[in-house]
């Protein structure tokens, strides 16, 4: 793959824990000094800036607000009123290595969609993602002459630690999101309420799995990148080209074997029981 420099993006990060341990008044001074030495930073988005620093140029959006739904909703704002084709969005606890990035970037172009990485849970015991379908399909990605084949899979509902959005994607659901201002009473209402969150058949659903149904129900489900580590909170995971989920690390890969078993085990349960009652 070309170690060229990709096409300069928008890029943003979240540091709500930051912020709230910083303070609002030192808050500017202490992300100033830290995002001049991003390698060296305690916290792993920052440290992902740092590698995708390595692959383009990219202007910065940093919200510290501790109200999530609505800072990714002001982000995917600035991003529209930019001149940039791709927003590539990562959590503060979230760490991707240089080469992973760039393949994100390459295939979320190609598609003109949304590409994300997945990841593992706090816990250890799940993934970030609700359904991946296959067959697995490998998109041509990157200049001609230069492509590379990358392996790519439809995500019904995916967290979004590191997730690349391509403008064709994000103008489709602004049209017909709800709007507000920025700053309440002041100026235009210009950001799209793209990331909300609620209850849904049963279940909570927060603001990631709500942008992934509106990208389904508009007939542009996410994407999966495959074989693209990502390190969520200590934990290193990804899809391999099967599907099939793979820990770096041998002790959360027998917690995340013990979770799925248990699993297994109650669905085993749950079924016999009902052919058990129905019999």
């Amino acid at each position: 793959m070309s170690s060229e420099p990709l096409a300069k993006l928008f890029a943003t990060t979240f540091m709500y824990s930051q912020c709230k341990l910083t303070g609002p008044t030192a808050w500017p001074t202490w992300l100033k000094l830290a995002l001049a030495r991003l390698d060296a930073s305690v916290w792993p988005g920052l440290r992902t800036l740092g590698q995708l620093s390595r692959v383009c140029e990219y202007d910065l959006h940093v919200d510290g607000s501790t109200y999530i739904t609505r800072a990714r909703s002001v982000a995917s704002g600035h991003f529209l009123r930019s001149a940039h084709d791709v927003w590539l969005t990562v959590d503060d606890d979230v760490y991707v290595q240089e080469d992973v990035l760039r393949r994100v970037i390459l295939a979320c172009r190609a598609t003109r969609g949304g590409i994300a990485l997945p990841y593992m849970n706090r816990d250890g015991h799940s993934m970030t993602f609700r359904k991946v379908s296959g067959p697995t399909s490998m998109f041509a990605c990157g200049p001609v002459g230069a492509s590379v084949l990358l392996p790519l899979r439809v995500v019904d509902r995916v967290g979004f630690g590191c997730v690349a959005l391509h403008r064709d994607l994000v103008e489709l659901l602004a049209a017909d999101a709800p709007k507000f201002r920025e700053k309440a009473l002041v100026g235009e209402v210009d950001c799209p309420a793209l990331f909300l969150e609620g209850a849904e058949d049963g279940e909570w659903v927060g603001e990631d799995f709500y942008f992934s149904a509106l990208a389904e129900r508009a007939g542009r489900p996410l994407r999966v990148l495959l074989n693209a580590p990502c390190e969520h909170a200590g934990i290193a995971a990804m899809l391999d080209s099967d599907g099939q989920i793979r820990v770096r690390d041998p002790e959360h890969a027998r917690i995340l074997d013990m979770s799925l078993r248990a699993k297994e085990a109650l669905v085993s349960q749950d079924r016999q029981t009902e052919k058990s009652q129905g019999g």
